[in-house]
């Protein structure tokens, strides 16, 4: 488990949105939690119970979420309709959420041999902080170059001041109380400028460009103040720490880690049913770890399977399987433009292919700034596919955990909190980013001959 410092800045970031917990608006101004209030009162609040773990939840819509339902019943027992309480719970799981990404990130990387897993774990916790509890709006309106000049100043700070060692040597002493100079893994003879030179800090500075733009671009604004966002959240934690659990289960040979990867896994699931979508990615681990886990690796996927045969089953069981009619207004009226929304949010420039039908045509649209600005950053997009090649064990995993998690989303009318886990591995994939590109950039100021990332995990 990680300790200390790191902990300590995600903490420290929560806080700064305690305010958002305490704000005086009434929990009945959202008609939904009105209507779940009014239902956990009927069924006689905490005695009532059984209704909601053995039937639809409380809004009666064609959902089986006994996990939410026992966490929003114990908050009516200890608050009653007091706001505060509910966002005070909301809060504690968007804590829980960042420390398992911070240990669950940590975990993976270094299992698969990257070099910089702390680093990586460290700075994608303190990014989700950021996005989640929307203090990434207070960059609103900043330019991503002056993120980017900002990396570049630290760099050269430590090109002059700690020359021959990591730049992501501090997350090394945070996490064991060493400084990483001791063994340098930038060293190299030095050469002369050169295209090849150029072009490699070109790269480093277009992959950084994108995981800055990407970082800063989310803002969560109720996920805190939001009742029914506990769905996400609750699931988002719970899968977070399964996953975690799985993680050092497996590679520890430990039952009971095992055991309770499973157990947190079917909460998740009993939360929200976006948590289906992490069986694929949970199987597709156990299989790329077989080689290190041995045997785990089938308990694994075995366990992993069982839980989910199990929540079908009772949902099966206690819901009717007929869509409701909230579910079929949910669902978009054509597959083009979910299919579409899809493939851009995970190859962004897609996004601009209407837009570039409309501005090659006018020549004149290129005396403003927009289509430069456009330019630029489909041209630092190369730097993004060749980190995507170079580190794919982690960027790769990452996109893949987004792409199957936000796939069935893509399909229903977008909500806030439909992004919320899939949000996970897109900030892990821009953080990851952020360090292919400094570290190339590195290199390049470094006078290091070759550029090759032969030291970590492919």
């Amino acid at each position: 488990m990680v300790r200390g410092a790191t902990v300590a800045l995600v903490v420290a970031l929560h806080l700064l949105a305690l305010p958002q917990v305490f704000a005086p608006v009434s929990l009945r101004i959202d008609t939904d939690t009105a209507v779940m209030l009014d239902a956990i009162r009927d069924a006689g609040g905490l005695g009532g119970i059984g209704r909601w773990l053995t039937g639809d939840w409380f809004l009666q819509n064609g959902f089986y979420r006994p996990t939410t339902c026992l966490s929003l019943v114990l908050d009516y027992a200890l608050y009653g309709e007091r706001a505060w309480g509910y966002r005070l719970t909301n809060w504690l799981l968007m804590l829980a959420t960042a420390l398992g990404l911070l240990a669950g990130v940590r975990a993976f990387a270094r299992q698969v041999g990257f070099a910089h897993a702390d680093a990586l774990g460290c700075i994608t916790a303190l990014g989700g902080s950021l996005q989640q509890t929307g203090l990434t709006a207070l960059f609103k309106g900043w330019s991503d170059w002056w993120f980017i000049v900002g990396l570049l100043v630290v760099l050269l700070f430590w090109r002059w001041h700690a020359v021959g060692s990591s730049p992501f040597a501090i997350c090394d002493v945070a996490f064991h109380g060493r400084d990483a100079r001791a063994t340098p893994p930038f060293a190299g003879r030095h050469s002369p400028f050169t295209i090849r030179r150029a072009l490699w800090f070109a790269l480093g500075v277009g992959a950084m460009l994108w995981g800055v733009h990407r970082l800063m671009g989310v803002e969560y604004e109720r996920l805190i103040g939001w009742v029914p966002s506990r769905t996400a959240l609750l699931a988002t934690a719970l899968g977070v720490w399964s996953l975690y659990f799985l993680l050092i289960g497996a590679e520890r040979r430990r039952w009971n880690w095992m055991l309770t990867a499973f157990a947190l896994y079917l909460l998740a699931l009993g939360a929200y049913e976006q948590a289906i979508t992490l069986v694929p990615l949970m199987l597709g681990l156990a299989l790329w770890r077989r080689g290190t886990w041995g045997r785990m690796s089938g308990v694994a996927s075995v366990g992993v399977l069982a839980v989910a045969c199990l929540m079908v089953c009772l949902r099966l069981t206690f819901v009717p399987l007929e869509p409701s009619r909230y579910q079929q207004q949910q669902l978009r009226s054509s597959l083009s433009g979910p299919l579409w929304s899809y493939f851009s949010e995970l190859i962004p420039p897609l996004g601009d292919f209407h837009y570039w039908q409309v501005a090659l045509p006018e020549p004149s649209l290129w005396l403003f700034k927009e289509p430069w600005d456009r330019l630029v950053m489909l041209l630092a997009y190369i730097g993004v596919l060749v980190a995507l090649f170079q580190w794919r064990s982690v960027l790769g995993s990452a996109l893949v955990w987004q792409a199957i998690t936000f796939l069935p989303m893509s399909f229903l009318h977008p909500f806030e909190h439909y992004y919320y886990l899939p949000q996970l591995g897109k900030t892990m994939l821009d953080v990851g980013l952020l360090l292919w590109g400094f570290e190339a950039v590195f290199r390049y100021s470094m006078n290091c001959a070759n550029v090759s990332t032969g030291h970590t995990a492919r």
